[in-house]
């Protein structure tokens, strides 16, 4: 599968705003030259390997991480963040209902991947399960990177304090590759309602 370059720039950036220079200068030592001539020459809009971006996750996730997935996951909720300033998504927060703007959103992927699809599968007031399907070949980190994707994504439609779980995944044996979130019902007269017209929150994951 090919993927558009922004996932690795996006997540450079991420790497350089919330650890420094340094620690990115670090973790693209750690890759191979192949992924650093892709980090030096490449634009958002371009196709390349998953792979490489697989390998830049890895080195990401020894360089500053407990090589458990978790900052391969915040990448991927700044590559969501970067998604959805998009203007039509930004508008579709205004004026439609949240099922539509979810499907809508899953229907991103296609533009950032040239193979699969991802579905949303489950909407509740609290609850969200996504799917992606049609992938040859699956990777363990490229999942979390979508865990990360997910939550985010769930923080901008306003639920309340996401979690997202990856609880079957075909990189591991898994039928399939399925994403569930859970979320804090609200207070109030509409607790656990998804707000109707609210815009997409800016919050950051921050690491632990």
């Amino acid at each position: 599968m090919n993927i558009k370059a922004q996932g690795l720039l996006n997540g450079a950036k991420w790497i350089e705003e919330e650890y420094g220079t340094s620690a990115l200068t670090e973790v693209i030592r750690a890759c191979s030259p192949t992924v650093r001539d892709r980090y030096t020459s490449a634009i958002a809009i371009n196709w390349h390997p998953m792979e490489e971006f697989v390998e830049f996750l890895g080195a990401a996730d020894r360089v500053l991480g407990r090589g458990d997935g978790k900052i391969a996951e915040y990448i991927g909720a700044s590559a969501a963040r970067a998604n959805l300033r998009g203007v039509m998504v930004r508008f579709a927060f205004y004026v439609t209902r949240p099922e539509f703007l979810l499907k809508r959103i899953t229907s991103l992927w296609n533009q950032f991947n040239d193979e699969g699809a991802m579905r949303l599968i489950r909407l509740e007031d609290t609850a969200l399960t996504f799917e992606v399907m049609g992938v040859t070949r699956s990777s363990w980190l490229f999942c979390c990177a979508i865990t990360g994707w997910c939550k985010e994504v769930a923080l901008a439609t306003s639920m309340v304090n996401p979690i997202a779980r990856h609880p079957e995944c075909r990189a591991r044996g898994g039928a399939r590759c399925i994403w569930e979130v859970r979320a804090t019902p609200k207070e109030g007269p509409s607790s656990g309602k998804l707000p109707q017209g609210k815009a997409p929150s800016s919050g950051k994951i921050k690491p632990e």
